[in-house]
């Protein structure tokens, strides 16, 4: 059987570390990122600036991938132009050209579409967000199926590793040697999930599911405050907190979503168990 052409966007980002070379056992993966040198082995480098809707266009249906997984996004910091450009307007070009190629289409997005004051949510829960990142990753979303139909939007959480230390944790820690003041919040509850597993459904999801469309949850299946998995992370990277770490409440802070606890039933349908923290740590005790 021959192997497909897998393009990935993000193909520098946290995820693409573990992303790339499991999709590279799938197919052969096109990793896409503004720098070539960037982007993670095994991946077949496309320099490409996602904010180029022209170019981004060209690459693709030059590469004439069968599958793509969006996994690009300027997160919360990026600016809200950057936002829009990538998290929304790249998004649509992408579907424009993958419903032309009738490419298998994956969009990673975020459980932060979500208001955070309705939870569970389910996996078609409609979007309702209340800070830029989300409106502008809904906005992706929203573009994406309305243009192909077919695609399917994945809606994930907080995503770590124990190989390879996360962003979120990677900051607190650049804090903490600073000697400033570490504050997580008890109450900001989400369901963090392992690059690994996120990985390993995607790539279950592009190339043996391909009848899943819509949108889905891909999300860890334990519920933790942001503190409480701060707190573990800090721990497995054994990094001293110095005294500096507290703990506070998120509610009325203005675009922070409180309980983003989402249901999965549609992978749990299809066999796509996805750990929670508790059991991936214990695991590697």
């Amino acid at each position: 059987m021959d192997r497909p052409a897998i393009l990935i966007t993000g193909a520098s980002g946290y995820l693409a570390h573990r992303l790339v070379p499991i999709a590279a056992t799938y197919g052969d993966v096109l990793g896409v990122a503004r720098k070539a040198q960037s982007v993670f082995a095994p991946a077949t480098p496309v320099e490409l600036d996602l904010t180029d809707s022209q170019a981004l266009a060209v690459a693709i249906k030059s590469a004439k991938p069968r599958i793509i997984i969006h996994a690009a996004a300027v997160n919360p910091g990026g600016g809200e132009q950057e936002m829009e450009l990538v998290n929304h307007r790249a998004a649509e070009t992408i579907a424009t050209a993958a419903k032309q190629l009738g490419s298998r289409l994956i969009m990673v997005s975020t459980d932060t579409v979500h208001r955070g004051d309705n939870a569970p949510y389910g996996d078609n829960a409609m979007p309702d967000p209340v800070n830029a990142y989300g409106s502008t990753k809904a906005a992706g979303e929203g573009v994406v199926l309305d243009i192909y139909p077919d695609s399917l939007v994945a809606r994930t959480s907080l995503i770590y590793g124990l190989s390879k230390i996360d962003r979120g944790t990677d900051g607190f820690r650049r804090r903490l040697q600073k000697g400033e003041a570490l504050v997580l919040f008890d109450d900001v509850l989400r369901q963090p999930v392992t690059a690994d597993h996120l990985s390993t459904a995607l790539c279950e999801l592009a190339t043996k599911h391909i009848e899943v469309s819509g949108t889905m949850n891909l999300v860890g299946d334990e519920a933790l405050s942001r503190a409480d998995f701060g707190a573990e992370m800090l721990k497995h990277w054994q990094i001293d907190t110095k005294g500096l770490l507290s703990t506070r409440s998120g509610r009325g802070i203005e675009g922070l979503p409180i309980d983003l606890r989402c249901t999965a039933e549609i992978a749990g349908s299809l066999g796509l168990r996805l750990p929670g923290v508790s059991e991936v740590l214990a695991q590697q005790s």
